[in-house]
């Protein structure tokens, strides 16, 4: 009798030990679960009031295209920082930036698939001037167009790129992000970093540099004999007179522009504009202590505003 009472208690104590484990799994999963569902709920808020923003900054633009419709500048509205906003449990902020003050890669090609000469010889004078070979225009084209003939010595296709340590191939299409340029020769590591703040990835293939949100660098990239230093005193003192450029012969007739050679000066209205049509926003939302960065990529056009791309990781 008292070996079986033994037994009935090792059993009952098991059983219990048992579904003490059980419970305490179950309250484990649960609280797991709904760790999960609030961290989805506050990501899909914050998207929300990302969003928002979005809509905002969209309405700006709009509002740009009534009253100015015919150059745009860093004095408008549009190009100062919206200021932050309070929301439940959160501020929600951001900036809007021109992405047509910068070099569009995807205007290296014509709509045939040919090069096109202007923006080619305006990118290898960019390459020279950040501290990069010329010739690697070659392979950013090769990159692109649709066949798998090199342009040049620098040149680079599928085959190239298969005979890596890591194999892959070209793209054979247009850029959708800078990123990518990254896996084009000549281009890896550091070397990406020298021309990244200069370049775009815009959908569109005819766009051209706003010479009003331009960065002194790129502008001084029309001719090799421009001082960069002289370009950033002129600019930044048309800028503290609250002035823009109309339109690229008022930048062409001041110095040091009015100096440069006749094939630059013919090479000037090919690849400078005042109007710019494609913008960045970075916004980022402070929710429940925790912050998150959205960057969303806005096309005007006919007076609307859509968003044609978005990132959710931090910039």
């Amino acid at each position: 009798m008292k070996s079986q009472k033994g037994i009935a208690l090792i059993t009952i104590l098991v059983m219990v030990a048992l579904a003490t484990i059980i419970a305490a799994t179950i309250a484990k999963r649960q609280q797991s679960t709904f760790e999960s569902t609030a961290y989805l709920m506050r990501q899909n808020q914050a998207l929300y009031y990302a969003k928002s923003a979005e809509a905002f900054f969209a309405e700006l633009l709009v509002q740009d295209s009534d009253s100015s419709a015919s150059v745009d500048y860093l004095q408008e509205t549009w190009a100062q920082p919206m200021p932050a906003f309070p929301v439940e449990d959160g501020f929600v902020s951001g900036t809007l930036k021109d992405e047509s003050g910068k070099f569009n890669l995807n205007t290296l090609l014509k709509s045939d698939g040919a090069e096109n000469p202007e923006t080619k010889k305006f990118f290898e004078k960019l390459l020279v001037r950040v501290g990069l070979p010329a010739e690697l225009s070659q392979a950013v084209i090769d990159w692109q167009d649709p066949d798998d003939l090199t342009v040049g010595a620098m040149g680079a296709e599928s085959n190239y790129y298969q005979g890596l340590p890591r194999p892959y191939l070209a793209a054979n299409t247009q850029f959708h992000q800078i990123e990518e340029l990254k896996q084009v020769r000549g281009f890896e590591g550091a070397k990406f970093d020298l021309i990244a703040p200069y370049i775009s990835a815009l959908p569109e293939i005819s766009t051209k540099i706003n010479v009003n949100t331009a960065e002194p660098l790129l502008l001084a990239s029309l001719d090799e004999k421009i001082d960069v230093n002289t370009v950033t005193s002129a600019i930044q003192a048309k800028q503290n007179k609250l002035e823009h450029f109309s339109n690229v012969n008022e930048l062409m007739v001041i110095p040091p522009f009015d100096s440069v050679n006749p094939e630059a000066k013919a090479l000037a209205p090919q690849v400078f504009d005042v109007k710019s049509n494609y913008f960045k926003a970075q916004i980022e939302v402070l929710f429940s202590n925790r912050k998150r960065q959205f960057t969303s990529y806005m096309m005007r056009k006919d007076k609307h505003v859509f968003v044609y791309a978005r990132n959710l990781a931090p910039f």
